[in-house]
This record gives structure tokens, C-alpha cells and sequence, in this order.
């Protein structure tokens, strides 16, 4: 009897050692699914793309693995270690210790702000539009952007436009009536001149790019205030309809199914509006300034596309998180600014406004490289 006790007790470790390495290999393939999903189009191929939608859990998941893989020394570390050691070239696009650069005197240096301000209805503290709106453009005026890219501005009346933003001379909006009479679009506002503008519609959606041609000091540039497609799945909706579901698990399984065919359409949606927004800038004999609510993370296709041939103002300036969307904070960065690849950022800013479910994304950059 003591022997085949001591025969049960080699063969527990034994299985928990293989079962344990299996777990670790698991989770590294899906940590290396989730680098690639990023460079790969989801309207081609769609199933890599949750696991980049879920790189944080997942990264998460992969490092107290490693913690429990080193205090139990275990020999399959080493597993966790390679899957781990490629997020190091990603980290940047999430939290950066950096900050803001010195600007330089020479008058080359220009802000520029995006901000969804979610149709002046979605301020933190149940504010009313009209104090919301007031809130915004006294915000603006403070923060003083040279340039100006909202998104989901809803007016009763284009005439509105010169009252609320009376300190911007130029500008070009798109802003299409509602059923209900209101105008609903994105809006480009400049300090300096807009010479030409124009809007890209996407198929089979309301949302849209809102593009115009800048002059800026001797330099003339085309910035586009993007507005992509947004997942319209309220978190706070899931969980009450999966409770309200928890006694039967077919159900609340199928739910979850549901709202992830919805996720993958999404996304599939989003990366044909892409297509659209980048074949508008091969075309375009501009440099371009690409702004705006992705409605999608850095691990993303869309990210890597829009962000490829320019610089991420986060990155090059950014300090801490700056997450751009109040729910889930600090894991949700879907605002965004690039620049050309010769220009330099000096700054990168997230105020934490309450005047709308999103932060405004606040860039500071000089037109010209760095000495």
C-alpha cells in the first residue's frame, strides 16, 4: 500500500507538470495571435482579430503565468518568456513614461485637438446639452488649438456654427439632417486658412471623414477627421441581458456568440472604411494629418494601417496611458493623432473632460524633424 501511495504521489506532479506546460503553451499562441491581427485585414481573414481586441487580458494572463511558473520553478518558464518578450515592441502604443518635448521659438509649432463630444448629450455629471456645449467651446477656447477635429456634432441649425465657434474664421463640416431636423457630423475648425475640403462617405453607415486642405505658414497639408464604425455594444447592457440570463447557460452562451458576430462585422466594416480614407490620401497631393475617433485600439488593423508612413503624437510624446474613453479606463485608447514622418511632436495630451463619454486628444508638433 505505501507504494503505490508514493506511486500516486510521483504521478500528481508529474501530470500537473504536463497539463501546466499545455496551459503556458495555450496562452502564448493566443499572445502571438494577438501581435499578428494587428497586420492582418479582417475582411480577408477575421480570426485573429479578438485576439487582439483582448491583448490586455491576454498579456495579462501570460505574465502571472510566468510569476506562477517562477515561484513554482518550473523548467516550461521559458514558454512564457519568448511569448512575452514581443510585447516589449508594443508596450508604447498602450503606456509611455516619456513626456512632452521642448517646442521650439521658431513658429513652426502647431496644436491641433480632436474630440467625439458624443452630440453635446453625454457629459458625465447629467449636464444639459446647452451646458455641455458651453462647456466644450470654453474648453476649446482655452486649450486654444490651432485646429479643431469633432466628432459627432449635432446642431439644430448650421447657422449655430458661427455663435459656438465664432474664434475659428475657416471651417468645413458635414452635417446631415436627422429624421428628427437635427444635423448630426464631424467638423474641421482652423486658425489658418482651408483652401479646399471635402467628405468621405462610407457605405452603409452613418459615419464618415470630414477632410480639408490647410495652409500652414508656407506648407499646405490635408487633415482628416475620421469618424469609424463604432461597435454599438453598451458593456453595461451586456451584463445586465447575460444576469438576466445566468440561470440558463445555453442562453447566456449564445448571447455572448451574438454580440461577438456583431464585434467581427464591426471590424470587418471598419477595415473597408479604412480603404476608403487611405486611398483618399495616395491620391491627395498633400501630406496628410489623420485625426480622429477610430473606434479601435492599437492592436488593431486599423491602427497599423492609418498609423503606417506616420507618427503616433502618443508615442512620440505621450506620457502614462492616456486612455480616450472614459469607460474602461485606462484600457481604451480609439482617439488618435498622426503626423507625417518628417514632422516632430512636442506634446500629447488626454484632458480628463466630463462633457462627453471621450477624452479630448490635445497635440502639440513642429513641422520639421527633430536636430
Amino acid at each position: 500500500m505505501g507504494r503505490i501511495r508514493n506511486g500516486r504521489r510521483r504521478r500528481v506532479p508529474r501530470f500537473f507538470g504536463i497539463t501546466f506546460r499545455l496551459v503556458l503553451i495555450v496562452a502564448a499562441a493566443c499572445l502571438f495571435l494577438s501581435y499578428i491581427s494587428s497586420y492582418i485585414d479582417p475582411a480577408k481573414f477575421s480570426f485573429p482579430v479578438f485576439f487582439g481586441l483582448y491583448f490586455i487580458p491576454i498579456l495579462i494572463i501570460n505574465v502571472l503565468l510566468f510569476l506562477i511558473a517562477v515561484i513554482s520553478r518550473s523548467k516550461s518558464a521559458w514558454i512564457t518568456i519568448i511569448a512575452l518578450l514581443p510585447a516589449l515592441l508594443f508596450t508604447e502604443r498602450f503606456f509611455r513614461f516619456g513626456g512632452s518635448k521642448k517646442s521650439g521659438d521658431d513658429g513652426n509649432t502647431v496644436k491641433i485637438e480632436t474630440y467625439n463630444v458624443g452630440k453635446f448629450l453625454l457629459a458625465a455629471n447629467k449636464m444639459t446639452k446647452e451646458a455641455t456645449l458651453d462647456g466644450i467651446t470654453r474648453q476649446i477656447q482655452k486649450d486654444a488649438p490651432d485646429i479643431v477635429c469633432l466628432q459627432e456634432v449635432r446642431l439644430e441649425h448650421i447657422s449655430l456654427v458661427d455663435k459656438v465657434f465664432p474664434g475659428y474664421r475657416y471651417r468645413t463640416f458635414h452635417l446631415p439632417g436627422t429624421k428628427n431636423g437635427k444635423r448630426n457630423g464631424n467638423m474641421i475648425l482652423s486658425k489658418y486658412e482651408i483652401i479646399s475640403g471635402g467628405v468621405l462617405k462610407f457605405k452603409q453607415s452613418t459615419n464618415l471623414s470630414v477632410y480639408a486642405d490647410i495652409v500652414i505658414k508656407e506648407d499646405t497639408v490635408r487633415v482628416y477627421n475620421n469618424h469609424l464604425e463604432s461597435y454599438a455594444i453598451s458593456p453595461t447592457n451586456l451584463i445586465k441581458r447575460i444576469r438576466e440570463k445566468r440561470s440558463n447557460s445555453e442562453e447566456v452562451a449564445e448571447e455572448i456568440i451574438n454580440v461577438h458576430t456583431k464585434l467581427k462585422n464591426t471590424i470587418i466594416r471598419r477595415s473597408r472604411q479604412v480603404s476608403s480614407v487611405l486611398d483618399n490620401i495616395r491620391k491627395s497631393p498633400y501630406p496628410a494629418i489623420i485625426c480622429g475617433d477610430l473606434n479601435d485600439i492599437p492592436m488593431s488593423y486599423t491602427y497599423h494601417k492609418l498609423s503606417y508612413g506616420s507618427k503616433d503624437t502618443f508615442k512620440e510624446s505621450g506620457r502614462g496611458f492616456s486612455a480616450t474613453y472614459s469607460m474602461l479606463w485606462p484600457m481604451l485608447r480609439i482617439d488618435y493623432i498622426f503626423i507625417p514622418e518628417n514632422y516632430t511632436g512636442i506634446s500629447h495630451k488626454t484632458p480628463k473632460y466630463k462633457y462627453s463619454d471621450h477624452y479630448p486628444v490635445i497635440a502639440e508638433f513642429s513641422r520639421g524633424t527633430e536636430d
